[in-house]
């Protein structure tokens, strides 16, 4: 071996030592001491650990409407003469509603039993006529037998007609006798008088539904929920899907209710969809009635506003605060947990716990801890003071190593980024060895 040749594999051995020591100063000690430094703390808002978080749960507006409506239509040929009841009036089943003027009826019954009368005087006269036709026909001669038998057939057809006419008189009286006996109109159910239409309303343009009916009765013994659903969220929704009821009053009050129906037959017409301007499209959107029926009876009012959500187990949840035993830390008879103080710095803060779920492994918190806090689990590594950020957030810890490479530029080895370049590092070494 030539001394040219040691000289270069000396240099060449140096260079990697070189690099051998400084791969293991900077992986295992610079590494651990940036990994510690930057050390932090994932902490999960306490809200969602428990489920009490509701900003994912949409909620809509609804209104407490009857079951069952009836509507009343007044007779054409009729008058009204008295009304009883007056709108929001609550009634009874059997309850009198509105009377007709049966004068006039009264008349037309008295016409009708007249006229019966003069058909019944007509078709004994007919009788009484065909019966001396016959007798003359047997003692006239044969030359007057057929004005006879023609005069006898009109008189047997006229009788059919009369006795036509008296079957149907005598439909017609029954009928007015009738209306003369349901004169009054009584409810079909205990309900709530919604409508009278006197005739002095009327309906105009757009977003109004003409309803003939004279009087409108709401049942009060059955409710039903109606709500109102956009067609860009109405998806989020289906039949037989359970919703949770909330009193608009007081929120701890709930009931339980199945959406029955989602009417998107009918679109809820918006009677402010012609006031804004422009022509964009793409603002305007149909919005579709459903209707939830409840579990059972609820102290609830007709027209209450209340608001629904769909029923994901919350309406299950134990009452109070309770969180899982994994995420506390016991001493003795104290417990803490690490949760994320002020400046998002970790803290030790010890808490107050009440019973205890052997079934669900959860405490309930009694003070210490709000669903407005976040807490982290616990582990070995963490220290009070440690930066906390969002668990949403947590990634791998920035070593400043970038990808693992090493190189040294120049022949120098430069550390910034992690990165070590030994492009041009080999030159250095021929020029010594020259």
């Amino acid at each position: 071996m030539t001394k040219k040749k040691k000289i270069l594999f000396i240099g060449a051995g140096a260079a990697i030592l070189v690099i051998i020591l400084f791969a293991i100063w900077f992986f295992v000690f610079r590494r651990s001491s940036a990994t510690a430094e930057g050390a932090v703390a994932y902490t999960t808002p306490v809200s969602v650990l428990t489920g009490t978080s509701t900003g994912t749960v949409n909620r809509y507006a609804g209104v407490v409407e009857p079951q069952q409506t009836i509507k009343i239509q007044k007779a054409s040929d009729r008058t009204v003469k008295e009304v009883f009841v007056k709108e929001g009036d609550t009634v009874t089943k059997g309850a009198p509603l509105f009377s007709y003027d049966t004068d006039e009826t009264q008349m037309k019954l008295s016409e009708a039993e007249l006229e019966l009368e003069r058909i019944a005087t007509e078709i004994s006269t007919l009788y009484s006529q065909i019966e001396t036709l016959q007798n003359e026909k047997e003692k006239a001669p044969d030359s007057e037998a057929f004005s006879y038998t023609t005069q006898i057939l009109t008189a047997q057809n006229d009788v059919k007609r009369a006795e036509y006419n008296q079957k149907s008189k005598g439909v017609e009286i029954e009928q007015i006798r009738k209306s003369l006996e349901n004169a009054t109109v009584t409810s079909e159910i205990d309900g709530v008088v919604k409508s009278i239409n006197d005739g002095s309303q009327a309906s105009y343009g757009y977003g109004y539904n003409e309803d003939s009916s004279y009087m409108t009765i709401l049942s009060n013994n059955a409710y039903r929920i109606k709500g109102t659903i956009n067609e860009q969220n109405m998806y989020n929704i289906m039949a037989g899907q359970e919703m949770l009821v909330h009193s608009r009053i007081d929120e701890s009050i709930t009931w339980r209710g199945t959406i029955t129906e989602i009417d998107t037959e009918n679109p809820v017409t918006n009677q402010n969809m012609y006031s804004s301007s422009g022509n964009d499209t793409n603002t305007s959107s149909s919005s579709y009635n459903f209707y939830v029926e409840l579990a059972d009876e609820a102290s609830l009012m007709l027209g209450q506003h209340v608001f629904m959500e769909p029923n994901q187990g919350q309406s299950d949840a134990k009452e109070g605060l309770w969180l899982s035993s994994y995420y506390l830390i016991f001493d003795g008879n104290d417990a803490y947990a690490w949760v994320r103080g002020k400046n998002d710095k970790l803290e030790k803060r010890q808490i107050t716990t009440g019973e205890y779920d052997e079934t669900m492994d959860e405490y309930e918190i009694t003070s210490g801890l709000t669903p407005e806090d976040s807490i982290a689990f616990p582990e070995d590594t963490l220290t009070e003071g440690m930066p906390c950020v969002d668990s949403g957030s947590q990634g791998d810890v920035n070593t400043g190593v970038s990808g693992g490479d090493m190189g040294v530029s120049g022949g120098d080895m430069d550390a910034s980024g992690g990165d070590m370049d030994v492009s041009g590092g080999m030159e250095g070494m021929e020029e010594i060895v020259e």
